[in-house]
């Protein structure tokens, strides 16, 4: 089986037994306008696929330390291979607008990130085809939440490009089948997708050249999880390569 098939037959057992989300008590920000020209999204994220990230710091004291410096916040809600919790969301939400991201393939996924109050969901193509792709994201927008729909690869981002409405573009540089991570083919996506729509680049960014290349192909903003999991305190140099950038462009 391969990764997301195993991914998908987990989420289903989830939803059989996840209870059903809060009420809505927290106002919806509108995420596009947040991140602003380009801005840095900082992710609460302690494990991946690959393993434990990082343990010994709890959500409150990384979104307070960041929050000066990033423009919204992503938590991972997946309880499994990245020990998330929809409990993060409401803890982040005090700071800055917050991305939920989990593997989505159900309305039910989204209502939980509308009641615990994030403002934006991803969705990813490759795990729930186009047609769920595009269901969920229109579900999101008549909820008030700013779909933000993955990719990670130019055919399925042209698709995605001529969705309209308020779809984000995320381009993930890794490989959901292979699960590798190459910043560059990310870039190279970017550049397939220059002034068609709005996107931001996913996955393996860490460093402030690599800030800078994506703000100069006109990404939207960057996500960027394990540099700062491991280093919080490294978001003020990237935060000083995106307003190089930002000077230049």
């Amino acid at each position: 089986m391969d990764f997301l098939a195993e991914v998908k037959k987990a989420v289903e057992l989830r939803l059989a037994t996840e209870p059903p989300p809060p009420p809505r008590s927290m106002p919806i920000v509108d995420f596009r306008r947040a991140i602003g020209e380009f801005g840095i999204i900082a992710e609460y994220k302690r494990a991946s696929p690959r393993g434990v990230i990082r343990l010994d710091t709890p959500p409150w004291s990384y979104f307070a330390q960041l929050h000066h410096h990033a423009s919204a916040f992503s938590v991972l809600t997946e309880p499994f291979w990245f020990l998330g919790d929809y409990r993060f969301i409401p803890i982040a939400k005090i700071f800055k607008p917050v991305l939920m991201k989990d593997f989505v393939i159900d309305k039910r996924q989204v209502d939980a990130a509308y009641g615990y109050g994030a403002d934006a969901v991803l969705i990813i193509y490759r795990l729930v085809g186009r047609e769920s792709a595009m269901e969920l994201a229109e579900y999101a927008e008549r909820l008030g939440l700013t779909p933000v729909v993955e990719v990670d690869n130019v055919q399925d981002a042209k698709e995605v490009a001529t969705w309209g409405g308020r779809v984000i573009i995320g381009i993930n540089s890794r490989d959901l089948k292979t699960l590798e991570v190459s910043v560059q083919r990310a870039f190279e996506i970017a550049k397939a997708l220059r002034g068609d729509v709005e996107f931001i680049i996913e996955s393996g960014i860490s460093r402030p050249e690599e800030v800078e290349k994506a703000c100069l192909l006109y990404a939207k903003g960057v996500l960027i999880g394990t540099a700062l999991m491991r280093n919080p305190a490294a978001i003020q140099e990237l935060r000083h390569a995106a307003e190089r950038c930002l000077a230049r462009r």
